[in-house]
C-alpha cells in the first residue's frame, strides 16, 4: 500500500501542474482576445458602445488588465433627458481627443451604455439618474467613490473629464475641438458691419453712447453675472429638469451646488425688479419731496418701495437656502438624502 502511495501522490501533483499551467494559458489567450477586440472597436469608433452581455464580459469578467471609462446615458427623446445629449457630446470630443493623442492604448478606453439598449446595466449599477460617468479600472478590489465622476461639482465639459481620467488612470490627453468656421465667420462680419457704421454715423454714435444708454448697459451686465449666466456657460446647465417617474418638470433645482437656465432667468428678473425699484426711489424720490402734488413721482416711488419689498426677502431666501446641505443629488446619480432628519 505505501509503495502505491507515492506513485499516486506524484501523478497527482503532475495534473494538477498541467492544469494550472493550462488555466494560466487560457487566462492569457482570453485577454488577448478581449484587448484585440476592444481596439477593433475603438478604431472604429472613439466610444464603444455596449449591451448587457458586451458589459458583463469586458467590464465586469476577469482577466482584465485594461481601464474603461463608461457613461451611462439615456439618449432617446422619450425620456426628455435634455442634458444627456450636452453631456455625450462632450463625451464624444473626450474620447475623440484620446484616440487621437500620443497618449492612446490598449490599456484604456471609452465606452456607453444606453439604457434601452443596455437596461441590464443599469440594474446592476442600481441607476435611478442619468447622465453618470464611471471609471472600471484594470485591477478589481474594493470600490471608490472617487470612480464615480462627481458631475454636480466638476461639471461634464470635455476638459473636465480629461482632468478626471488623469486623476483615475494616469493618462493625460488635451482635449482639441474642431474649429468652428461659421463662427469664426460670423465674428469677422459683425465686426466689420459695426465699423463701417461707427465711421459713417459718428454723430449718431456719440448719441448712442449716452450716460443713459452706458448705464443701462452695465446693468445688463451686472444682472447677467448675479444670475449665474456664466456658470451656466462653464458646467453647461439644463434649461429644467423632468422626473422620469412622474413627468414633473423642475425649474428650480433642489440643490445649492446647482442650477438650471430657468432659474437664472427667475433670478434675474428678481433683482431686476429690485434695482428698478431702487432707480425709481432715487430718481423720482427728491421730486415728490419738493413737489408734493406730483402724481406721477408719487405713483414711481409707491411702484419703487413695492418691488423692494417684494424682492428683498425673496434674495435674502435665496442666499440662505444656498448655504444649506444638499439634501438631494437624484441629479448626479446619488440616492436622495435627508439631511435635515
Amino acid at each position: 500500500m505505501a509503495r502505491l502511495l507515492f506513485p499516486i501522490l506524484a501523478l497527482t501533483f503532475m495534473v494538477g501542474m498541467c492544469c494550472a499551467v493550462s488555466s494560466k494559458k487560457d487566462r492569457k489567450e482570453v485577454l488577448a482576445e478581449k484587448v484585440s477586440q476592444l481596439t477593433k472597436w475603438a478604431q472604429k469608433r472613439p466610444v464603444i458602445k455596449l449591451n448587457n452581455d458586451q458589459f458583463k464580459e469586458y467590464l465586469r469578467t476577469q482577466p482584465r488588465n485594461y481601464s474603461i471609462i463608461m457613461m451611462a446615458t439615456a439618449l432617446s427623446s422619450k425620456h426628455k433627458c435634455s442634458i444627456c445629449k450636452q453631456a455625450a457630446d462632450e463625451f464624444y470630443a473626450a474620447a475623440s481627443s484620446y484616440q487621437n493623442s500620443d497618449a492612446a492604448s490598449n490599456a484604456l478606453f471609452f465606452a456607453m451604455a444606453d439604457y434601452d439598449s443596455a437596461p441590464g446595466v443599469f440594474q446592476t449599477l442600481q441607476l435611478q439618474t442619468v447622465p453618470v460617468f464611471y471609471h472600471f479600472p484594470a485591477k478589481t478590489g474594493k470600490k471608490n467613490r472617487l470612480d464615480q465622476y462627481d458631475m454636480g461639482r466638476f461639471g461634464f465639459s470635455g476638459e473636465s473629464l480629461a482632468k478626471w481620467v488623469l486623476e483615475r488612470t494616469g493618462v493625460q490627453f488635451k482635449v482639441v475641438r474642431p474649429p468652428n468656421y461659421m463662427a469664426l465667420l460670423g465674428g469677422l462680419l459683425g465686426v466689420t458691419v459695426v465699423l463701417v457704421i461707427v465711421y459713417f454715423k459718428r454723430k449718431s454714435v456719440e448719441q448712442l453712447v449716452s450716460r443713459h444708454n452706458c448705464a443701462v448697459f452695465s446693468l445688463f451686465i451686472i444682472l447677467l453675472m448675479l444670475s449665474g449666466q456664466m456658470w451656466n456657460q462653464i458646467r453647461g446647465a439644463p434649461m429644467a429638469q423632468t422626473d422620469p417617474n412622474t413627468g414633473k418638470v423642475s425649474y428650480i433645482s433642489g440643490s445649492g451646488q446647482f442650477q438650471f437656465i430657468a432659474e437664472s432667468y427667475i433670478i434675474m428678473g428678481m433683482y431686476a425688479a429690485g434695482a428698478i425699484g431702487w432707480i425709481l426711489l432715487s430718481e423720482q424720490g427728491p421730486a415728490a419731496m419738493k413737489y408734493s402734488q406730483n402724481a406721477q413721482s408719487s405713483e414711481c416711488i409707491y411702484s419703487g418701495g413695492q418691488l423692494l419689498i417684494c424682492t428683498v426677502p425673496l434674495r435674502r431666501r435665496k442666499c440662505c437656502y444656498a448655504v444649506e446641505p444638499v439634501c438631494d443629488d437624484r441629479l448626479y446619480g446619488y440616492p436622495e438624502v435627508d439631511c435635515r432628519t
